[in-house]
């Protein structure tokens, strides 16, 4: 074997080296993305099913006239999934609620965004066995109003 061929073989170890270590360093930064991108995505799924489980329960609640407690059985509901109730809107026949879950990051602190937060908004329509919708009530007109 000649001295070239030698020098030659020992530089590309050199090369091969310098590019793994690079290309680890890539696959690093890339997964830490894909993690904070996870953690984005899980946010969104916890905040919805937040905030349609809050608005499906105090809907319930006004279907048996007990909308005193709406808040209540809102922010507690959010607070088992993780979230904070920001908004709730009760009427009398329609319910919106709204939950908030803030992310920390693991790889965008670098650029400078410590975090974020999601949010997700729900609302239903509420109809009532007495509402004209059914027939129910044919000789009857009800009014309620809540005050």
């Amino acid at each position: 074997m000649s001295e070239k061929t030698a020098v030659k073989n020992l530089s590309a170890r050199g090369n091969i080296s310098i590019l793994s270590l690079v290309s680890v360093i890539a696959f690093s930064f890339v997964f830490l993305l894909i993690a904070d991108c996870c953690r984005i995505f899980t946010a969104m799924s916890a905040c919805r099913k937040a905030a349609d489980a809050a608005v499906l329960a105090v809907s319930q609640d006004l279907l048996f006239l007990e909308r005193d407690n709406a808040a209540v059985t809102a922010q507690e509901i959010a607070s088992r999934n993780g979230c904070v109730l920001k908004e709730i809107s009760v009427s009398y026949d329609k319910v919106s609620v709204s939950a908030e879950k803030r992310i920390d990051f693991i790889f965008l602190r670098i650029f400078g965004r410590q975090s974020c937060s999601v949010i997700s908004v729900s609302g239903t329509d509420i109809i009532y066995p007495w509402d004209e919708v059914f027939g129910l009530c044919k000789r009857h007109r009800f009014n309620y109003i809540y005050q």
